[in-house]
């Protein structure tokens, strides 16, 4: 060999095929000269011949790929590769090589993907090359994919009809990989069986020799158990299915059907070859984005599937001047999974659901207490707080004012949580499931305290009526939570702030509460979702939200859901986050225990209704404390407005023997009849 800017590079490469088992002078050619045809060379203009630096092919001379290496700048090599290489050798792969980098290029990739150079980490053997071309040609076979009706497109006893939208989805998205598509989105609401579908999928593309090894990425560790358990357990027989934990993914190799969570991805992708799978599946996959995990999606060249109930738009703000649409790429469901328009490649949400009878309506039952409206209406004020451990009184330097978006952080009221609770034990049937979502973990251990003391659970431990499903919990939430869905068994209600709002299968719920407010569409629609599976065994068909926020009218709930859009604006200067803790996103932004107060507002127990009453017509004001109905009505007893009442009422001081003329006896006694409060006998 001369030596010359490429020798090195060559040489490097070379050893690193005959790892992989390709064999110089056989396999592996090093700058081969191909001589064109005369009608290349009337093509090409005074080219004769080419000399790739190396070329593969398989053991019969079929080339596979070929190499163009560069000392220093592997883009170099770009132009000569696609013009000229690739048309007259028409391989399959395209590598560009230089001592720093490798860039590579799949012919077979179609729309977006085509014509872009990929980086990658190594090269494939002749074994995965040409496994990657029979797969390719089974993908041209005209004949109809099969798909298992016993995973999905069952008959729905409950809808009264086939689950035909399951296998609708799957015929859709094998289509669509058939001819290239490498990035697809599905919308679907919780509990019509996406985990289902994608087992579906999976095992229709393993039988037609479309795909061999496939990664389902998940965002926590409950659902990571949930897919393999509950969902490609259906499979595991014939396509062995693990568990990946960390980078010992290599024990697994042979296995078809890869699971992980992302956290765990996170820091061993990069020891993952690119053309490892033929398929990534992302669950849930509105919430797997930030800078790094696109990162990790892009490090795998294969066809990516976004599976999520509520896809996340993100649109630039106006004065976002130092944002690209790089930007909004990481934080856009749609755009991350190749639907730039904002249409789904699949859809069938919550609407349609509800509409054809596969999951469950709902009621809102609406209740506010006291303090509640005080709160949302005009703030409460104090200027003193209690200690929430030693319940020791500790004075404001200045007055405080909260509305109902700051209540329950830090700043808690525990008459607030009591009143809640009777609520719930006067509107929700005995020892049925609820999930209650409160504000903080703090805020949630109180709720729970308040219910179990209103449904007269005295136990110590778990399980009681009602248990804290919260983060700080660490490895007991897994006991808790299979303790929940246990009908007819403890804890009934789960108050939890974001870790009950997704991954949750459990069909016997029949009430959802709302003690926290959100502005996130997602989480709404995620939080509403726990009820919404169908369960005949247990009698549901419906479920009732109790709302103790007014939570659903700030969504416009229409009964299916909100019509609002789950959009993201990406503000100037707002750093996209790099991590998310493995519990959940939203709970590690609030409040941990400790650092929280009591406030001394009372939130009373008995109401007072005030009424507007004119002839026959009667009309609610509102409902106000006992004391303060009681102070109204000394205060308009010792202070009447009506001038014909406080003309007697002058006459009787100045007048000593002052004796009430007819007249005034009427005035009296029609000015009694309509104080501004009745107060009974009790009261």
């Amino acid at each position: 060999m001369n030596l010359n800017e490429a020798t090195t590079t060559d040489l490097n490469i070379i050893n690193e095929l005959q790892k992989l088992g390709w064999r110089p002078g056989d396999t592996l050619l090093y700058q081969m000269q191909y001589r064109l045809t005369e009608d290349q060379q009337k093509e090409f203009s005074g080219i004769k011949s080419i000399k790739p630096d190396i070329v593969l092919q398989d053991l019969h001379g079929n080339i596979l790929a070929v190499f163009e290496n560069k000392l220093e700048d592997e883009k170099k090599a770009l132009n000569k590769l696609i013009n000229l290489y690739c048309r007259v050798l028409k391989p399959r792969f395209l590598y560009a090589c230089s001592s720093e980098r490798i860039l590579f290029y799949d012919t077979a990739w179609r729309g977006l993907e085509a014509g872009e150079f990929k980086r990658v980490d190594g090269f494939m053997s002749l074994e995965e090359m040409q496994l990657k071309i029979e797969q390719e040609k089974q993908k041209s076979i005209q004949n109809e994919t099969q798909i298992d009706k016993n995973i999905i497109g069952g008959f729905d006893t409950a809808a009264g009809k086939e689950r035909y939208f399951q296998t609708e989805c799957v015929k859709t998205l094998i289509e669509k990989f058939k001819k290239g598509k490498q990035k697809m989105l599905v919308h679907m609401a919780t509990g019509l069986g996406k985990t289902r579908i994608a087992v579906a999928l999976v095992k229709a593309l393993f039988e037609h020799n479309l795909a061999k090894r496939v990664l389902f990425v998940v965002d926590r560790i409950l659902l990571a158990k949930q897919a393999r358990d509950d969902g490609f357990s259906l499979i595991s027989k014939d396509y062995p299915v693990a568990w990946i934990r960390s980078s010992n993914y290599k024990q697994y190799r042979n296995y078809n059907v890869h699971i992980v969570v992302i956290d765990t991805l996170e820091n061993i992708f990069q020891d993952i070859p690119n053309n490892f799978y033929d398929l990534l599946i992302v669950d849930e996959c509105h919430r797997s984005i930030n800078i790094n995990r696109k990162l990790i999606f892009d490090h795998f060249l294969c066809p990516r599937i976004g599976l999520t109930a509520m896809p996340k738009k993100a649109i630039l703000d106006k004065k976002a001047k130092d944002r690209t649409e790089e930007d909004l790429e990481i934080l856009d469901t749609y755009k991350l999974f190749g639907c730039e328009a904002g249409e789904p490649d699949y859809q069938f949400d919550l609407t349609s659901g509800i509409d054809e009878g596969f999951l469950a309506p709902y009621r809102v039952l609406e209740i506010k207490t006291y303090l509640t409206r005080e709160a949302e209406e005009k703030g409460i004020e104090f200027d003193y707080v209690f200690d929430i451990d030693e319940r020791k009184k500790i004075e404001l330097d200045n007055a405080k004012k909260i509305k109902l978006e700051q209540l329950e952080r830090k700043y808690l009221s525990e008459e607030r949580t009591m009143r809640i609770a009777e609520e719930i034990k006067n509107n929700t049937e005995y020892g049925e499931k609820m999930i209650l979502f409160g504000v903080s973990q703090t805020h949630c251990l109180m709720l729970a305290k308040a219910i179990n003391k209103v449904f007269e659970d005295n136990e110590d431990i778990s399980p009681r009526y009602a248990d804290a499903i919260i983060s700080d919990n660490g490895d007991w939430n897994t006991t808790l939570k299979e303790w929940f869905k246990k009908p007819n068994h403890k804890p009934y209600i789960a108050v939890s702030v974001d870790i009950m709002s997704t991954g949750v299968d459990i069909p016997c719920v029949r009430y959802i509460g709302f003690s926290a407010l959100t502005k996130s569409v997602g989480k709404y629609i995620q939080m509403l979702g726990r009820g919404t599976r169908l369960d005949p065994m247990s009698g549901k068909f419906s479920f009732t939200i109790l709302d103790f926020v007014g939570l659903c009218k700030r969504m416009d709930d229409n009964g299916r859901g909100t019509p609002k859009e789950n959009v993201k604006i990406i503000k100037e200067k707002e750093y996209i986050i790099t991590k998310i803790p493995d519990n959940i996103a939203d709970e590690s932004t609030s409040p941990t225990i400790g650092n929280h107060f009591i406030i001394p507002n009372l939130d009373p127990k008995e109401l007072i209704q005030r009424v507007w009453i004119r002839g026959d017509k009667i009309h609610v004001i509102d409902n106000i404390p006992i004391e303060e109905a009681r102070k109204i009505f000394e205060t308009e007893a010792n202070q009447p407005k009506r001038k014909e009442v406080v003309e007697i009422k002058n006459k009787v001081k100045e007048i000593k023997d002052y004796l009430p003329e007819e007249n005034d006896i009427e005035i009296l006694k029609d000015w009694a009849k309509n104080p501004k409060i009745y107060l009974d006998e009790e009261q």
